[in-house]
């Protein structure tokens, strides 16, 4: 789909429509993000559901978002674990991302119209005032996605979809941070306004800085929480 068709921006849903497995994901992704629930803490849906006060359900579809997006690991017969930053997993899927937004730049910059630049920049506005982790780290994808949808390649899509379990989770521990926050809505202000002037090695550039300053920030949470001493597993 072009671009002026798309309002992403509109799509932030409203908390009163929330679900209660939405409610659920978003209590235990905070917990996770804050560190009260630290990298091997058992989480068993039975008991999980008893301190919520809700039923099994929720809580079911919770911890499937969660797995989806790289917080915790299913294991059969034992329940779910809150997964570790994985050093390797992070440099691996950084390297991926930087080629391919890269990529998406290249061949969006040519394709962007004044409505396009109007959703990058009315994107960038809405960081300035945009509250709690999940705003935050969807108002932060929304940017990207404006650049993947009129780079308009259907395959590069489908690989950075690929790469969005890594992508999710630590844009969800950058939109916790305030300090880290306000970098990302500088480093997208710098990307937005190459991709204004038409300056695509200068919009690549400062992707690249982006994309490096997160890998920087997120290998920072996973040091600083593995001096940490982990809690007993009895959540």
């Amino acid at each position: 789909p072009r671009m002026g068709e798309i309002m992403l921006i509109n799509e932030l849903p409203t908390v009163g429509k929330m679900p209660l497995s939405e409610k659920v994901y978003r209590i235990l992704v905070q917990s996770i993000v804050d560190g009260e629930l630290p990298p091997g803490t058992k989480l068993q849906e039975k008991h999980v559901a008893k301190q919520m006060e809700v039923s099994a359900t929720p809580v079911r579809e919770a911890f499937k978002k969660l797995a989806g997006d790289g917080f915790i690991e299913i294991v059969p017969y034992c329940g779910a674990i809150v997964k570790e930053l994985d050093e390797e997993e992070i440099r691996e899927a950084y390297q991926c991302r930087i080629a391919l937004e890269k990529m998406a730049l290249e061949e969006a910059i040519d394709r962007f119209d004044d409505n396009a630049l109007k959703q990058l920049f009315d994107i960038i506005e809405k960081e300035k005032e945009t509250e709690g982790i999940m705003e935050v780290s969807r108002i932060n994808k929304s940017f990207h996605d404006v650049i993947y949808l009129t780079a308009d390649n259907t395959m590069l899509c489908r690989l950075l979809d690929m790469l969005n379990t890594v992508i999710a989770r630590d844009m969800k521990y950058s939109a916790s941070d305030e300090k880290r926050r306000n970098e990302i809505y500088h480093e997208h202000v710098a990307i937005a306004q190459a991709i204004r002037d038409h300056r695509l090695e200068q919009a690549q550039q400062a992707m690249v800085t982006h994309i490096r300053n997160g890998q920087k920030y997120i290998e920072s949470c996973r040091s600083s929480r593995n001096e940490e001493t982990p809690s007993p597993d009895t959540q």
